[in-house]
């Protein structure tokens, strides 16, 4: 049974498809479309035939010898001007892009178009020299390019020109292959782009070549709605496999013109940080913008780290990484860095008794050697923290008008009020140890910044586990993050790293299969810095001074100081850690002030009585409380400007109020009933009341039934327990 199939309704029965036109349309339509499919075969030819048509003309013309003169002297400019322009780098100062943008200058090459090359050259000028040649001829022989003999030479060097040309740009078959494109981009194209890759649809614009052997770049080209260029940095250990390379050789950041689909892509077959960067000296800091250069990237610019942040504060930082992976040399670079700038004080705690800082233990402004004096040194920056915060609320300056005004809220450091950077080594021990240093490091993070303390903590993993608290995250990623390998895999990061720092290598791989120079040789230092820049490339800090010059940095210098009236505050914590350093290096075990010294408890009314101190021959076991502190007096503010006058001291009077006999008790207990969970160091913090105190109160009446203890620093009402 047949079908016949007739045409739709409203469609025309004698409809042709393509097919329409005549003869020679459709002729002149096919020419059309495979010129323009190979246009770029074309120059040759089209070159070619307009100076054969000029050097007719000059034949036929009574002085054609003036114009072949003219052609003589046009063809070494034009081939001079194309070397100049195809060395041209694109514009890179910002009134120069402006321009660019308003098409007031020449649109420069792009960055695919490479300077000629010599063989380049040598062809070009072989081609410019016969075609005026042949030209110059033409009219002194008086015979035209479309007359013989002159056709076959010219023929001839026609041929002559255009089948290097072609040869470079020879005709590809348009199926499904991908021969003779540049092998990295086929690679990027089979492994990564495809539809198994591991960014499918994405595309790898032409490499260019860097001064660096071996080294390349090229900017990826995301699938545009579907990926971003944090999708490509989160994948850079899988490209690292595509081109069978070490995580350690690739780089893979944000475009810098900040086109979320776009990506920059840097390949080093052999790595730049082998050689490692040799640490300048202090003048690696600008105390104009505050920040210091720690180490190199892989693309040779600088690895950037603040300090602070002019008239806005302190920038504190988290440094990772495993024995061996450079922390300690990081932190003898940046000791003496803040050592010479006569803007820094630097304290340090060390709960290994010193041997994380070795000899600079005795050149910092402060250093607490053990996870007691540690817990100390963290007490000593909260009171400095009040001191200032009530000096700044109480400063006076004058506006642009003249007026009286009261409050500071722009910090930059000064001599007299340098930066204080606390500085902790195994921090995990610290606030494993002690819960309430957790809530003491948590006030400095988020209230120092204003008054210029900066707290960097180190840890071995870059995770929360690590950290301790959530809280504590948050204004540490917010400055300066350093990574360096670690010998476990990391499931959480504390920032958005390229790569896991488990996969960089403990020791450098050799660089083909003769090559030993590296082989055994520590990759220390090497990691990712997320600084002002917020860079993916690898980098690896400034390699360990002889001990001769680094010595001699520790040694030298001006170091910045706290106030005498702001160490008098703080009291035997600062004053006296000089002493109980002595102490310890004699083989006695001095108490710390505040922490080991007393143990603080209530009376009846609710306030401090000292007991005898107890002694056992069984070690010491931190109960979840945390430490027995000793209480500090009521700070001082320390030094404010002379013009506070009598209002400074009203402000002083009233704030020496302190609460009646037993009411701190209560107040802490209907604090509990009033909010229900709550930490020792947030009751303190909302109740205004010390530390020592609410800590005392609150074992006090966990022992009496009147709350209940929660375990890990926390507390409760009765009821919650219940």
């Amino acid at each position: 049974m047949s079908t016949e199939i007739t045409p739709f309704e409203g469609a025309r029965s004698n409809a042709t498809g393509r097919n329409t036109g005549g003869l020679a349309l459709r002729a002149a339509r096919g020419t059309y479309r495979r010129a323009h499919r190979h246009r770029r075969h074309l120059p040759p030819l089209a070159g070619s035939f307009a100076l054969a048509c000029y050097g007719q003309a000059l034949t036929a013309a009574p002085h054609g010898t003036l114009g072949a003169a003219g052609l003589d002297l046009a063809l070494p400019m034009a081939v001079v001007g194309w070397q100049r322009w195809r060395a041209k780098k694109p514009y890179t100062s910002r009134y120069a892009q402006f321009l660019e943008r308003h098409r007031m200058l020449p649109t420069p090459p792009s960055t695919k178009r490479k300077p000629m090359t010599r063989g380049e050259v040598i062809r070009v000028g072989a081609a410019a020299a016969g075609a005026g040649t042949m030209v110059t001829l033409m009219p002194i022989l008086h015979d035209g390019a479309f007359q013989p003999p002159m056709t076959g030479w010219w023929a001839a060097g026609t041929l002559c020109c255009a089948i290097p040309w072609w040869f470079r740009r020879r005709i590809r078959g348009t199926g499904p292959t991908v021969s003779g494109q540049d092998p990295r981009v086929e690679r990027w194209e089979q492994r990564v782009g495809s539809a198994r890759g591991a960014l499918a649809g994405s595309r790898l614009g032409d490499p260019v070549d860097r001064p660096e052997a071996g080294a390349w770049e090229a900017v990826i080209q995301l699938d545009s709605g579907r990926q971003t260029a944090d999708q490509a940095i989160a994948a850079t250990s899988l490209i690292a496999s595509a081109y069978d390379l070490p995580v350690t050789s690739i780089a893979i950041e944000k475009a810098p013109s900040g086109i979320t689909s776009q990506a920059r892509f840097l390949v080093f077959e052999k790595n730049p940080l082998k050689n490692v960067p040799v640490f300048p000296g202090p003048s690696a800091l600008d105390t104009t913008t505050g920040i210091a250069t720690l180490g190199l990237h892989i693309d040779g610019s600088p690895g950037l780290y603040q300090m602070w942040r002019p008239g806005w504060g302190a920038v504190h930082t988290h440094i990772s990484g495993a024995t061996g992976a450079g922390k300690s040399a990081l932190l003898r670079s940046l000791f003496a860095i803040e050592r010479h700038s006569g803007l820094i004080t630097s304290w340090g705690g060390d709960p290994q008794e010193g041997k994380s800082f070795g000899f600079w233990q005795d050149y910092l402004s402060y250093f607490a050697p053990g996870i007691d004096e540690c817990m100390g040194m963290l007490i000593a920056a909260d009171t400095e923290l009040t001191r200032r915060s009530k000096a700044s609320a109480v400063s006076i300056w004058y506006d642009a008008d003249g007026d009286k005004m009261y409050g500071d809220t722009d910090w930059t450091p000064t001599p007299e009020e340098p930066l204080i950077v606390v500085t902790i080594d195994e921090w995990q021990d610290v606030w494993g140890t002690y819960p309430e240093a957790l809530e003491l490091a948590v006030r400095i993070a988020i209230l120092g910044r204003k008054v210029g303390i900066k707290l960097r903590l180190v840890t071995h993993l870059p995770t929360l586990e690590s950290l301790g608290s959530e809280r504590l995250r948050q204004p540490l990623t917010a400055g300066n993050s350093i990574a360096f390998r670690t010998t476990a895999r990391s499931a959480g990061y504390v920032v958005n790293l390229p790569a896991d720092p488990n996969d960089i290598p403990a020791v450098w791989p050799p660089e083909g299969d003769d090559d030993t120079t590296m082989l055994g040789l520590p990759t220390s230092g090497m990691g990712y810095l997320k600084g002002p820049q917020e860079r993916a490339a690898m980098f690896r800090g400034w390699s360990p001074e002889k001990s001769s010059i680094a010595t001699r940095w520790a040694k030298t210098g001006t170091p910045a100081e706290i106030p005498t009236e702001a160490a008098n505050e703080i009291g035997p914590l600062y004053t006296g850690w000089r002493d109980r350093l002595e102490a310890r290096r004699r083989g006695e075990l001095p108490e710390v002030p505040g922490v080991t010294d007393t143990d603080v408890d209530l009376d009846d009314e609710g306030e401090e009585q000292e007991k005898p101190k107890k002694r056992s021959a069984a070690p010491k076991t931190r109960r979840s409380a945390g430490p027995v502190i000793k209480p500090a007096t009521m700070p001082s503010f320390g030094a404010t400007p002379a013009a506070a006058g009598a209002d400074f001291d009203k402000l002083l009077a009233a704030s020496s109020s302190t609460p009646a006999r037993g009411e701190k008790k209560r107040q802490i207990i209907a604090y509990l009933h009033e909010h229900g969970e709550s930490t020792t160091g947030i009751i303190a913090d909302r109740t205004g009341i010390a530390m020592s105190t609410v800590s005392s109160t609150l074992i006090r009446a966990a022992k009496n039934g009147e709350i209940a203890d929660l375990g890990h620093g926390k507390w409760g009402p009765i009821t919650v327990a219940a």
